[in-house]
C-alpha cells in the first residue's frame, strides 16, 4: 500500500485522474475500482486543470473554503437555491451578485 505524504482536497476530475493512472501501471483495490467508476459516472468537468482553477477563484475572488468550494466544482450546482446549501455552514451571508458569480464559475469549466 503507498505510503501517505501529503493530504488535500481533490476535485473528481483530479481524482478520476490519479486513478485511471494508478489502473494503468498496476490492478486496482476493490475500492479503487468501485471508487474510479463512481467518479466515471458522476464527474462533470473533464479537465482536471479547469476544475481546480475554479476551485482558485471561488477561494481567491469569493473568499470560500477550499473544501466547500471542491464539492461546489465536484456537484456543480447550476442555480442559487443549490448554491446556498454548500454555503449555509458558512459565517458569511453572500449577496445575490456573489451566488450568481459562484454560477458564473461553475460554468466557465464547460
Amino acid at each position: 500500500m503507498p505510503k501517505m505524504l501529503s493530504e488535500k482536497d481533490l476535485t473528481y476530475p483530479e481524482a478520476l485522474r490519479i486513478l485511471e493512472q494508478e489502473e494503468s501501471k498496476r490492478d486496482l483495490t476493490n475500492i479503487e475500482r468501485y471508487t474510479l467508476e463512481y467518479l466515471r459516472k458522476f464527474s462533470k468537468i473533464g479537465d482536471p486543470a479547469k476544475a481546480r482553477e475554479a476551485v482558485e477563484r471561488l477561494v481567491k475572488e469569493l473568499d470560500i473554503p477550499e473544501t466547500i468550494a471542491v464539492q461546489l466544482v465536484n456537484v456543480k450546482p447550476s442555480d442559487v437555491s443549490e448554491v446556498r446549501v454548500f454555503l449555509a455552514t458558512l459565517n458569511k451571508v453572500f449577496t445575490e451578485e456573489e451566488l450568481k458569480k459562484i454560477i458564473e464559475i461553475l460554468s466557465s469549466t464547460e
